[in-house]
């Protein structure tokens, strides 16, 4: 490249940040940080067409993107949605002034270890390790050990360096029936006629731990079976009740 070519790009280079800096200079923002506002989702060209949803001003750019930044209010149990809209004198039409406070949004805070493992909001179930006595066909099992073996049906930290540790607490524990094996009704590795088996109907609440939000499941219900296999207790699901209630949370 010669001297020529240089200075030509230099100059449009030069031109470009002039031309920045001048745009930045004019932006004029109408709104600020905190505001409550309504916005077009679709950021319609016609306004007979807008679809409007109540929002915050969370973010206010004069200097590279130059927009504003909108968390829209989300529905119950819903993760709250962003929006950029520029700050140029074609886009205006597509925020609106509003009056009041912002919604309360719980957030949970984000925990993670040495390793960037996000962690649980409490101590886990060392599932891998969980040591039962010997068990023979028969009695009932330990309540405690029934309720550690369905627990650690769906309780799991996160794999090293990542996320989704799962914790799982019951709320109601209530034992039923117990019958003998039923090939027709229950399955599994090492049931015989004569193995006796143990049902529980459990209603439990779940929660998933992700980086940026966690799931939460609550009032789950089902029944879950015990039975001796070989020397040793196992517990699974045998019959669905309901899924319960569902709900994002943001993290922090």
């Amino acid at each position: 490249m010669n001297k020529k070519d240089c200075a030509a790009l230099s100059t449009a280079a030069l031109l470009i940040a002039l031309l920045a800096l001048t745009v930045s200079a004019q932006v004029q923002p109408k709104y600020k940080e905190g505001d409550r506002v309504e916005v077009d989702t679709i950021e319609a060209s016609n306004p007979a067409n807008a679809i409007w949803k109540k929002g915050t001003i969370v973010k206010v750019d004069t200097t590279s993107a130059v927009a504003y930044t909108v968390q829209v209010d989300p529905l119950p149990g819903q993760l709250p949605k962003m929006m950029t809209v520029p700050i140029r004198p074609y886009a205006e039409g597509w925020l609106r002034p509003l009056g009041g406070a912002a919604p309360q949004i719980q957030s949970d805070k984000l925990l993670v270890d040495d390793n960037g493992t996000v962690l649980a909001d409490r101590k886990l179930l060392d599932c891998k390790n969980l040591k039962q006595p010997a068990a023979h066909n028969g009695p009932p099992p330990p309540a405690d050990l029934a309720k550690d073996l369905i627990r650690c049906l769906y309780e799991k930290p996160s794999d090293p360096g990542a996320d989704g540790a799962t914790a799982m607490d019951i709320t109601e524990f209530k034992p039923g029936a117990p019958h003998r094996w039923n090939k027709n009704e229950d399955s599994g590795a090492g049931g015989t006629a004569s193995t006796m088996v143990y049902p529980f109907r459990v209603k439990w609440n779940q929660k998933t731990f992700y980086r940026r939000w966690n799931d939460v499941k609550s009032d789950n219900e089902r029944v879950f079976t015990c039975y001796v296999d070989v020397d040793k207790w196992f517990c699974g699901s045998a019959q669905f009740i309901k899924d319960g209630d569902k709900k994002q949370i943001p993290v922090k």
